[in-house]
């Protein structure tokens, strides 16, 4: 057992710690010891519990499940992490908000939402490229994500990269002709803010 105590005081280390080395029989005695505890632990597993993991790992590795369906989260816990962080990201606690959204991103990747509301969280701590890599993220994802492409825009705006601000604003516009989505509002106010900075630049 390492004792922390020690490992706690100042002192000088004379040079690192040497580490044992092993004969080529040791290393393939643990060797053997390690395969043979695993094939005990199997022999109790039933046959179809062991092709069904098979068959997760490689629907996993193919790209058609994600770390959320390896772990066996449910999707009623997975919305209830959801929630949870939201809930979080509503009342200010952004740090609390991150740890939630961060693992909800590992679980499940290709969820837009997640990357967008991560995005949502950096961009509120001030973290803008951060934020700008969870967009991105999201609208590879799903490119007509209006959140993300106005949220997105904003950043863009606000660091003078207006061609992309521009960009983002048209296509959040774009998807919103009835004027009902209160995000593509936004970029419609941010969109002629924009365009005002532009003309009087060239004043």
């Amino acid at each position: 057992m390492i004792d922390f105590n020690i490992m706690a005081k100042k002192e000088t280390p004379k040079g690192p710690a040497k580490i044992p080395s092993k004969t080529p029989e040791q290393e393939a005695k643990e060797a053997d010891l390690f395969f043979e505890e695993l094939e005990n632990r199997l022999k109790n597993v039933p046959q179809e519990e062991i092709q069904a993991g098979a068959k997760k790992i490689s629907d996993f590795l193919e790209g058609k499940i994600g770390w959320g369906e390896v772990f066996n989260f449910t999707p009623e816990q997975i919305e209830q992490m959801a929630e949870m962080g939201y809930t979080h990201f509503k009342v200010g606690r952004y740090q609390d908000a991150e740890r939630f959204f961060k693992v909800l991103t590992i679980l499940d990747w290709d969820n837009f939402y997640y990357h967008s509301m991560l995005g949502s969280i950096l961009q509120r701590q001030k973290r803008e490229g951060e934020a700008i890599v969870e967009y991105t993220q999201a609208l590879e994802s799903n490119p007509n994500d209006i959140v993300s492409l106005t949220n997105r825009g904003e950043i863009f705006m606000k660091n003078g990269w207006l061609a992309n601000a521009a960009q983002d604003f048209d296509k959040a516009i774009a998807l919103d002709s009835k004027k009902e989505n209160k995000w593509a509002n936004r970029a419609r106010v941010l969109k002629e803010q924009l365009e005002k900075n532009r003309a009087a630049a060239k004043k």
